[in-house]
């Protein structure tokens, strides 16, 4: 009788022994290892999943040129004065489409650094070469004289070209406003347009100090819009 129980006891110990043993040598990869890994593999793919929403995002708010790739056009960051130096800190390269910069458009700060504008230049405004001076534009002239960009109505069409002798004459009332001045630079306004928005015809001219101060008062007594009209001094003899 006992010999019969002692085998069953031991049947059954050994058979929980063997169970224990079983359940031990499956932890390492029992349902909370798994359920651990499967957490760690979704946090890892939310990050990633958040990190590429957030370059798409970044991408979609990032303005895109119009007709494809930009091209590098020098702009300016502030107001800048007719005749004002042009430092680094007024200038910046940006990406813009063709069709918002003209053919003429600078690309790089080197190009206007250290030069002076020939006109009033605005904030954003794309730089070309016809609105800047170099420092070899009043060679020749009188040491006081500067050089001033003015508007004026259809340059072209009374053909006048640097070296010019021009009288300058306000619209709208008609005012003689600079006698026998000297044009330095002539700017149609294809050559001045700016994100598309074509300027006025230019003059770049060699003026005296009160030549100067006449032609800002001019400029200043126009209206929107209006312009100065010029006339062309004859020059050579009147006679052959």
């Amino acid at each position: 009788m006992s010999g019969l129980h002692r085998p069953r006891s031991g049947s059954r110990s050994g058979s929980g022994s063997g169970s224990r043993s079983g359940t031990r040598s499956q932890w390492p990869d029992g349902p909370r290892r798994r359920g651990a890994r499967r957490s760690r593999w979704r946090r890892g793919l939310a990050a990633v999943l958040a990190g590429a929403a957030a370059l798409v995002t970044i991408g979609a708010l990032r303005p895109a040129p119009a007709d494809g790739v930009g091209v590098p056009t020098l702009v300016v960051l502030r107001d800048v004065a007719a005749g004002e130096v042009v430092s680094a800190d007024d200038v910046e390269v940006v990406n813009r489409p063709g069709s918002q910069r003209p053919a003429t458009a600078l690309t790089s700060p080197e190009a206007a650094v250290g030069r002076m504008a020939a006109g009033p230049l605005a904030t954003r405004e794309v730089l070309t070469p016809e609105r800047l001076l170099g420092g070899d534009l009043l060679a020749g002239q009188p040491s006081d004289h500067v050089a001033l960009s003015v508007p004026v109505v259809d340059a072209s069409s009374v053909g006048v070209r640097p070296g010019n002798r021009v009288d300058l004459y306000a619209t709208g009332t008609g005012t003689h406003v600079a006698t026998d001045v000297v044009v330095l630079a002539v700017h149609d306004s294809a050559e001045t347009t700016g994100l598309g928005v074509a300027a006025p015809p230019r003059l770049t001219l060699a003026l005296a100090p009160q030549q100067a101060a006449d032609v800002a008062r001019g400029l200043g007594a126009l209206e929107a819009g209006q312009s100065l009209v010029l006339a062309i001094h004859r020059t050579g003899s009147a006679t052959q």
